[in-house]
Formats: C-alpha cells, sequence, structure tokens
C-alpha cells in the first residue's frame, strides 16, 4: 500500500534526521519540519508508518523509532566485527543468539 504525502514526508523527515545524527526526532521536532501544530497528528503518521512496515517501535526507548530491516551504523559494525571473529554467517549469528536467549529464558 502506497504512503500518503504527508506519511511520506514524515518519513522522509525521519530518515534524515536518524542518518545525520543516528537518533529519531522527536515529535516536536517532526511537528516543526512538517509544519503541523499538534503531536497527536505526528502519532497517527508515525502510527500508520508502522502499521505499512517502514518503520518499527522500539519499546522502553525514549525516541524509540527505527527504519524497519535497517540496523544503525554502530549495530552494523558490531554485526560486522562479530561475524569476522566467530567466522560464521549473520543467519548463523542470528540463530545462535536466538538459542541463547530462549535458554535463558527457559531457565527462569
Amino acid at each position: 500500500m502506497g504512503l500518503t504525502q504527508r506519511q511520506a514526508d514524515c518519513l522522509r523527515v525521519i530518515r534524515e534526521r536518524l542518518a545525520q545524527s543516528g537518533v529519531p526526532p522527536t515529535y516536536d521536532e517532526i511537528c516543526l519540519q512538517l509544519g503541523v501544530a499538534s503531536k497527536s497528528t505526528v502519532a497517527r503518521l508515525v502510527d500508520a508508518l508502522v502499521e505499512r512496515g517502514h518503520l518499527r517501535r522500539m519499546p522502553h526507548l525514549a525516541r524509540g523509532l527505527a527504519l524497519a530491516g535497517e540496523f544503525s551504523a554502530k549495530a552494523e559494525a558490531g554485526l560486522s566485527r562479530l561475524q569476522e571473529r566467530m567466522g560464521c554467517s549473520r543467519a548463523e549469528l542470528v540463530r545462535r543468539a536466538v538459542e541463547d536467549f530462549v535458554a535463558r529464558e527457559v531457565q527462569q
């Protein structure tokens, strides 16, 4: 499903801020960039972008938004170093991490 112009503008603002500083903008900052007066308007735009799979929420974090399917530059660098150190593919790293997580959860 396509995006409305306002949703596309909101996504652009978020992408630009993430590329510039590595952190997403606040709702107030998005309001300023889009020229809207209400944070609830921004909340609805963000909700629509999450529902359409363009953004994902990162619960329990201030500014807890990320582009769906993308890692931050810091996470990307960490994954690359870990792949080199362990000598395995990214898929194998994920499989191992999930197995470790499940094992810890079962113990609790």
